[in-house]
């Protein structure tokens, strides 16, 4: 079956188009999700960048960059407030070594709160306009499994895939898909199917698609609109829908807009 997919440079080419409006710092979160709605582009809530030490500094960089450098990210807008441990213009560096498609903005030195809003769009739309993603085809998928309620059909689905040239990227390691999310995200793949946890609802994660199969527990019976697919569903079906989202089309959490992006931490904020 063909497969669209955006070509975005040295990142790979994706299945989305997105571009990353990337708060370097939990301070500046806000300001990024004010120039990420008016660009239509993607940015996230986070309590990091600031009050962390040891080994979790460098983790969190690496963490920030593997989302910059994702496949499916078009351009990456880093917005920073400009006193943070995780230094802003440390990280844009790092990123501008890999892709040109990258900009920095200091809230201390673009005129508070409202002058980086303006910049941060002014900055967003250059970018856009000078790294277009032109569509291209996917040569082969990377499909990302995450095992947070164990599944049956799961060893089946992986072989029937396998057969067909999709590489596979298994996440199984935490109870919270969340967490298991941020591992596949650093694997670099396209979409995640998730077999969340019988207690958890459906969730994703904003810069790949996520596509929610529901166990047959009393919480994801009672929140079956949440999920992509019944706990009856077979391979096949399965199957059949990664193919349609790897093609456009929208996966429950992308239309509501839901997902959250969860870093591991060693020790907690100080």
């Amino acid at each position: 079956m063909s497969m669209k997919g955006f070509d975005h440079g040295n990142r790979g080419v994706g299945v989305r188009d997105h571009q990353l409006i990337l708060p370097s710092v939990v301070c500046s979160t806000r300001v990024s999700s004010r120039i990420a709605k008016e660009m239509s582009a993607v940015t996230f809530a986070h309590q990091h960048g600031c009050g962390f030490i040891g080994n979790d500094v460098g983790r969190i960089t690496d963490y920030f960059a593997a989302l910059a450098n994702h496949p499916n990210v078009s351009s990456t807008l880093i917005v920073g407030l400009g006193c943070e441990t995780l230094q802003g213009n440390e990280l844009a560096d790092k990123l501008l070594s890999k892709n040109a498609s990258t900009n920095y903005l200091v809230t201390q030195e673009s005129g508070g709160v409202e002058g980086t809003v303006n910049l941060g769009i002014s900055a967003a739309e250059e970018l856009r306009t000078k790294y277009p993603s032109p569509e291209v085809a996917l040569a082969r998928l990377h499909l990302g499994i995450d095992i947070s309620n164990e599944s049956t059909k799961i060893e089946e689905l992986v072989v029937a895939l396998t057969e067909v040239g999709v590489d596979i990227a298994v996440a199984a390691v935490h109870k919270n898909s969340g967490l298991n999310f941020s591992d596949l995200m650093e694997a670099g793949v396209h979409v995640i199917l998730s077999f969340p946890d019988e207690n958890q609802p459906a969730s994703g994660f904003p810069l790949i698609p996520t596509i929610n199969v529901a166990s047959n527990s009393p919480l994801h019976l009672a929140l079956t609109n949440d999920f992509d697919l019944t706990s009856t569903a077979t391979t096949t079906e399965i199957i059949e829908k990664i193919y349609e989202v790897v093609n456009g089309r929208l996966t429950k959490v992308e239309e509501i807009g839901a997902g959250e992006i969860i870093a591991a931490r060693e020790v907690r904020s100080v």
